[in-house]
């Protein structure tokens, strides 16, 4: 087991993220942290709709999903969100995840 987990733009690649997820929380210790740098879903309507239309082409061209949701994948995945940093327009994800329940929640 490790301390702290980390994966940089490779969400969007998997074909089955909440598995790849899943396996990132089993290697990381109870009391670690997993860090993700994504990219994916925006929160801006326009910028979506771009990213759902030109998805199949992207996938064909770059092999990645840039439209996935990001925040609802990491918690089917069973994780716990400690920090959530949105950047260029929502679609960069800077997350810090934990694999066991916040004392707050």
């Amino acid at each position: 087991s490790f301390d702290t987990v980390v994966d940089t733009f490779g969400i969007c690649s998997f074909e089955k993220p909440v598995q790849a997820l899943q396996e990132l929380k089993r290697v990381c210790k109870p009391d670690g942290q997993v860090l993700l740098l994504e990219h994916g879903a925006s929160g801006w309507e326009l910028v979506q709709g771009f990213l759902n239309s030109s998805v199949h082409r992207h996938v064909s061209k770059y092999g990645c999903y840039p439209n996935r949701d990001i925040v609802k994948l990491v918690k089917e995945a069973g994780f716990h969100i400690v920090v959530n940093e949105r950047k260029h327009f929502g679609t960069t994800y800077f997350l810090v995840l934990s694999p066991t329940p916040l004392v707050e929640e």
